[in-house]
């Protein structure tokens, strides 16, 4: 029997890769000859680098950049044999001084380092930082430059503060090569640029800012965005999934041609998650995801959109019940939830045994079924 075992990440208790070994060993345990397959998943915010590495084989660089406070670090990025750069902005854009004072020059630097190794094609994930400069940082980096009422330039290495001395955008030294590229960012988050439903404004609670700060950076963004229309003729706010990394993603789409994708695209293009699926007997799947960071669209739901299309047995597990609507509709077998509200704290040995029984269980009863 071939079974597909593919949990995501579970909300920073236990990872997609150590989630998947907890329920390969079950099915291995109860299902005899088993011919296991796992599938590490990601989302816009953790996991991608360590996801596609496990999949795919390539070169992994460190180099020396910079942090989101400017501080010197060593990053990590990855191309795989293939040819496909992976960037993880989480792993370096980290700080310990306040939003309005962090900067995105790090990711800049990155992207310029792989650009100089003749790099074609980018799949970053942006999300769980708290920069917040519309990607100013990232773009000085890469060669714009901003200029204040006097002329001088506005440097963005000091964090989104500057934005409001920003009064002309020169993107003439932008490096020619990134239009040669093309570039993905990951994103499963419904967030805008500015507004009510930007990143700042639904994640200001969760990274113990106060509205009126949040607030602040929101106008700024909102500022940032009049400048692009009235500079380069390009409009920011409407962009779907733009506030991803404090807007880079919208910065990234509208100014250097990249593409806004949500996490089972990738997988699906890196993995060939629709083939995986379609050969499988039984598929067990799972994720941690707090529902309350908006998550619009997850592989998990792919999974189960996919199982459907192929008339596949599977069963999810899940941290919480939240999706269980969606995939009673897509027909899911069977669904089994860890916690009724996801905790912000938990041993991961202890959920990986949750993992295990549930698994064990969710078997004993599909060959009790089917005997």
């Amino acid at each position: 029997m071939k079974v597909l075992v593919a949990m995501d990440a579970y909300h920073g208790i236990i990872s997609s890769y150590d989630a998947n070994r907890f329920v390969e060993e079950a099915v291995a345990s109860h299902i005899e000859d088993a011919d296991i397959v796992q599938v590490p998943l990601f989302n816009g915010r953790h996991e991608l680098l360590e996801a596609v590495f496990l999949w795919r084989s390539g070169t992994q660089y460190h180099i020396d950049i910079h942090d989101a406070q400017m501080r010197p670090v060593e990053a990590t990025y990855g191309q795989t044999e293939e040819g496909l750069t992976v960037i993880e902005a989480s792993q370096f854009l980290t700080a310990d001084v306040p939003s309005i004072q962090q900067t995105s020059y790090g990711l800049g630097e990155v992207i310029n380092h792989a650009l100089d190794k003749d790099a074609k094609h980018f799949a970053i994930s942006v999300g769980g930082t708290q920069v917040f400069d519309g990607g100013a940082g990232m773009l000085q980096a890469l060669g714009v430059r901003f200029y204040n009422d006097e002329g001088q330039q506005v440097d963005m290495r000091q964090g989104a503060g500057q934005i409001k001395y920003i009064r002309r955008i020169d993107v003439s030294g932008l490096r020619d090569d990134i239009y040669q590229a093309r570039i993905q960012i990951l994103s499963d988050f419904d967030s805008h640029l500015y507004g009510k439903k930007s990143e700042v404004m639904q994640r200001y609670r969760e990274i113990g800012m106060s509205r009126d700060e949040a607030v602040e950076l929101d106008n700024l963004l909102w500022y940032f965005s009049e400048l692009f229309k009235n500079n380069l003729r390009i409009a920011l706010g409407p962009i779907t999934r733009g506030g991803a990394g404090g807007g880079i993603a919208a910065v990234t789409h509208a100014l250097l041609r990249g593409e806004i994708v949500t996490s089972h695209v990738l997988v699906d293009q890196i993995m060939g998650l629709d083939e995986l699926v379609e050969h499988a007997d039984l598929i067990i799947f799972g994720e941690g995801i707090n529902e309350q960071d908006q998550q619009i669209e997850t592989s998990s739901l792919r999974i189960a959109e996919l199982a459907q299309q192929y008339g596949k047995p599977c069963i999810a597990i899940c941290g919480t019940s939240d999706k269980f609507a969606r995939f009673e509709t897509l027909g899911v077998t069977g669904m089994f939830n860890t916690f009724i509200e996801m905790p912000t704290a938990y041993p991961d040995f202890k959920l990986g045994i949750q993992l295990r029984n549930y698994t064990i269980q969710a078997i004993k009863l599909l060959q009790a079924t089917l005997s």
